[in-house]
């Protein structure tokens, strides 16, 4: 546990199997039973609804949980099962928290109506600062329209956010809506509070030289079936110079879109039969560079230390954490140093189907925000 003189924030990996002393251990590492914000990141094989009874039953405060992609992200760095829990009890944080059903079906309308409801286009506090925290059902395929009309009705307010996972499994995902972990939904909070922030996307690659453009592709099943007038696939083989793929190399050379004068990954997720299948929307007329893996972990820990710079010492960082860095992590056999990289940050958060950053869905990428004391 953390304490500051306004401020306690309980943050830890929790095991305990029974949802009923596992909410609250959380709850006592706060002394209340309404903190400002409780976040949960769970294990999709762990009691789901015998946890949302508990978090109904007890927290009587803003709850943001969804259930990941097979780890969790804490301090002693990555947990394989259970949760990772923290909970903020402050008066200079507040959160207001929205559940979006059916978002297979969000449009402009549900967009603008959650915007005005959440306060999300109007002012934030003058002596504070105001963004959003969202987290998505990873097997929606609807990120990408959900965060562009939310951006877009919320004037530009800072978003960051996760896609939930289970395992790696691709079959169903869940988000808390207050009472139950529930698909085809998501979870959006406004949060405004005094307390010195940030939020970031990070992510670790380069763009190489020429430009693909998707001349034909599946939209609705993220699929590119030509780049440049050609075969997809024989095209980005061409553009890294690889006659054979495997999960390593497509790992290492994601295709980058440019948006906003910065670079956002579009990972692969399979390829066959002449195309690239994506874990991110893409669209014909679309222009693309193949993307080449820097240092992940060298780079992990320059931009965690950057935070600590901008904002001193502090209270907690909130990461959404890719899985396929996770999976990158493993293959060059660097979990020790980014454990050690890990292990003084008062860090937890969950590896993730996608990342939200503002109005955009992508992947291989780390979201989130910081809390200074």
């Amino acid at each position: 546990m953390v304490t500051t003189s306004a401020t306690r924030c309980f943050r830890n990996a929790i095991c305990d199997p029974d949802p009923r002393r596992a909410v609250r251990s959380i709850l006592d590492g706060v002394d209340t039973d309404a903190p400002a914000l409780t976040l949960l990141f769970v294990d999709a094989k762990y009691d789901l609804d015998g946890l949302a009874a508990q978090l109904h039953r007890q927290v009587h405060g803003p709850v943001l949980a969804c259930t990941t992609a097979g780890h969790q992200i804490a301090e002693r760095g990555l947990v394989d099962q259970g949760m990772v829990a923290a909970a903020i009890a402050t008066d200079q944080l507040t959160a207001e928290i929205e559940a979006l059903h059916d978002i297979s079906q969000f449009g402009v309308a549900r967009a603008e109506a959650v915007a005005a409801g959440l306060g999300l286009d109007a002012p934030g506090p003058g002596t504070g600062a105001r963004f959003g925290v969202i987290l998505v059902d990873g097997m929606s395929f609807a990120e990408e329209r959900v965060m562009a009309l939310l951006f877009g009705a919320s004037n530009g307010l800072p978003m960051v956010g996760g896609s939930a996972g289970d395992g790696e499994r691709f079959e169903k995902t869940y988000v808390f809506d207050g009472e139950r972990f529930v698909s085809n939904a998501a979870v959006l909070a406004r949060i405004d509070t005094t307390i010195p922030c940030r939020t970031f996307g990070f992510q670790n690659f380069t763009p190489l030289e020429g430009r693909l453009v998707v001349t034909r592709a599946v939209t609705e099943k993220r699929q590119i079936l030509e780049l440049n007038g050609r075969p997809a696939l024989r095209a980005y083989c061409e553009a890294i110079g690889r006659q054979e793929l495997d999960s390593q190399v497509v790992s290492h050379h994601p295709l980058l879109l440019r948006w906003d004068n910065r670079f956002y990954a579009r990972a692969i997720r399979a390829w066959d039969d002449g195309r690239l299948d994506l874990f991110c929307a893409i669209e014909e007329g679309m222009v693309v560079r193949v993307g080449e893996a820097t240092d992940l972990v060298g780079t992990i820990e320059r931009q965690y230390g950057d935070l600590q710079t901008e904002l001193g010492e502090l209270l907690i960082i909130v990461a959404f954490h890719c899985y396929q860095r996770r999976l990158e992590i493993e293959r060059t056999k660097q979990n020790e140093r980014y454990h050690r990289a890990l292990a003084n940050l008062p860090l937890i958060g969950f590896c993730t189907y996608g990342e939200q950053y503002n109005g955009l869905h992508m992947n291989q990428t780390t979201t989130g925000f910081a809390l200074g004391k």
